[in-house]
Parts: structure tokens; C-alpha cells; sequence
């Protein structure tokens, strides 16, 4: 039977092992910070979220009166932040004239509604604009933290008429700093055929890991469970139900990532010294 999406899949992973795969348009960034732990997949009532990979953790806390990001759209905003701002070299960017420009940019078709496109992008980036993220470090008798504001200023006009003023966002220097400096390559024809949180996360701790793996590692379903599945209930059923998943994300990304090196096991997953995903920038 014929499937879109198959055939997508295979003139995206055509077009990753050509000579195309290393051109810079196709290259995107996102930070380290956001490489080893993630916001939310789903809509939770609260106003604080702590993801933890085993000594360090990240929390992002948010407006309440706006909530915590989640879902698919923030990381997409994410990305985009982070890859203009190491391409640009400047803290300072640009959303677009209107907002259906600006969701071009990010890849999506505009549409309107409560549950359209251009209303839900308005809403998680609102959410964003207004959430700090924390970062700690407790091993032995060492604690380090960092409390990072995405976004010192900005001005949206989300309007479908083009405006004299152009929307624009100003990042914190602590935020930039960041991205310039821990800057992960990513590939985003991964990204655009991706529209799972989890599978999301995945590619993008995958291509983190392998350039920092120089020998096996093992981590447990319940590690993974932490760091990834904040979803899933506290219990056997839970975990049993969060690896299924989180298998099958793992092979779809393996699709597009023939590289890393990993093994499957009971108790948990086993990480190998992998080539890179993206292994050099011309």
C-alpha cells in the first residue's frame, strides 16, 4: 500500500547519504543544555518540570499564568533560536513581517482556529518568552548551578498583515553565550520528518552522546525513564509501557542515524562509541 510518509522517509535518508548531506542549509544547532534533557511532550498543570540524567538536571520554571511549554512547537522554536543565532552571530533575531512568515520559518503550513497552527505557535512561544531554565550540578561534594533566561526582550506583532515594524526577540547574554559556545550540529531534514516529542529528544541526545562517548555506557530503563518519560505513571505498568515506546522511537530515529552504535537489553540500553552524526562542518 502506498505511504507518504515511507516515501518521505526514504528521499530524506537518499538525500542524508548523498553529497548534499554535508551542505550548510541543511545543518541546524541547538544547545547543549537542551541536548541532555528536554521540556515537557505533553500539557502538565504545573508550573515546574525537572528532567535528571543522573548528576546533572535541568527545571525550567514558567509564568503561571501562562504555563510550561511542551509539545513539538517549543523545540522546533528552539532549534530555530539557536541555529539563527550561531548563524547570524547576534543575539538579535528576526521572527518575520506577520506571523504567517514567521511560521514558514518554522515549517509550518499557517491555519487558523483554536487548534490551528497559528494560534497553538502563539501560545507555546508565549510560554517560552516567559520560562527560565535551571541547571545543577551535585556530584560528591561539588554543586554547580546556572539560571539562564532564554529571551532578555522582544516585540511580536502576530498580525497576517505585513507590518512596518518587524517583529524581533532579543536573546539573554547568558543564553547566546550558550548557544555559541555548546552548540550541537543537527541535521534538520531529521527534524522536519520528525513529529514525535520523544523521537525528537531522542535524535537529538543521540547525536549529544555519541560526541562525548569514548566507551561503552549503560543506562537503565528507569534512568531513561526519568530523563525522558515524565508522561508515564510511577509504576510497572508505566515503565513496561515507556520502553515499548521508547524502542520503537529509538528504531525510527535509527532510520535516519545508521551510525550510532547501541544494543537493546533487558534491564536498559547500551551506548557505543559512535561516529557523529553530522562528523564535520565545511
Amino acid at each position: 500500500m502506498f505511504n507518504k510518509n515511507n516515501l518521505y522517509k526514504k528521499n530524506i535518508l537518499k538525500s542524508i547519504y548523498n553529497n548534499n548531506f554535508f551542505k550548510k542549509k541543511y545543518i541546524g544547532y541547538i544547545t547543549n543544555i537542551l541536548a541532555y534533557s528536554s521540556i515537557p511532550h505533553s500539557k502538565i498543570k504545573s508550573s515546574f518540570f525537572k528532567r535528571d540524567n543522573g548528576y546533572s538536571s535541568l527545571k525550567i520554571i514558567a509564568d503561571p499564568e501562562y504555563g510550561l511549554p511542551y509539545g513539538i512547537i517549543p523545540r522546533i522554536f528552539m532549534i530555530w533560536l539557536c541555529t539563527q543565532a550561531k548563524l547570524k552571530k547576534s543575539p538579535q533575531l528576526y521572527l518575520g513581517k506577520n506571523q504567517n512568515e514567521f511560521l514558514k520559518k518554522l515549517g509550518f503550513t499557517p491555519t487558523g482556529g483554536v487548534n490551528g497552527t497559528i494560534n497553538r505557535v502563539r501560545i507555546q512561544i508565549i510560554r517560552i518568552l516567559n520560562s527560565t531554565i535551571s541547571l545543577t550540578y551535585n556530584k560528591d561534594n561539588t554543586y554547580k548551578f546556572k539560571n539562564l533566561m532564554i529571551i532578555d526582550s522582544g516585540i511580536l506583532f502576530w498580525s497576517k498583515k505585513k507590518s512596518f515594524w518587524k517583529s524581533k526577540i532579543l536573546l539573554s547574554e547568558n543564553f547566546y553565550k550558550e548557544i555559541k559556545n555548546t552548540s550541537l550540529p543537527i541535521d534538520l531534514r531529521v527534524i522536519k520528518s520528525i513529529r514525535s516529542p520523544l523521537a525528537m529528544d531522542i535524535y537529538i541526545w543521540l547525536t549529544w552522546r555519541a560526541r562525548i562517548i569514548n566507551k561503552s555506557i549503560f543506562i537503565s530503563w528507569e534512568k531513561l525513564k526519568f530523563q525522558f518519560g515524565s508522561n508515564y505513571s510511577n509504576n510497572k505498568k508505566g515503565l513496561s509501557n515507556f520502553k515499548l515506546e521508547f524502542i520503537k522511537k529509538l528504531k525510527y530515529i535509527y532510520f535516519f542515524y545508521k551510525n550510532i552504535n547501541f544494543e537493546i537489553c533487558s534491564l536498559g540500553l547500551k551506548l557505543k562509541n559512535s561516529n557523529p552524526h553530522i562528523p564535520f562542518i565545511k
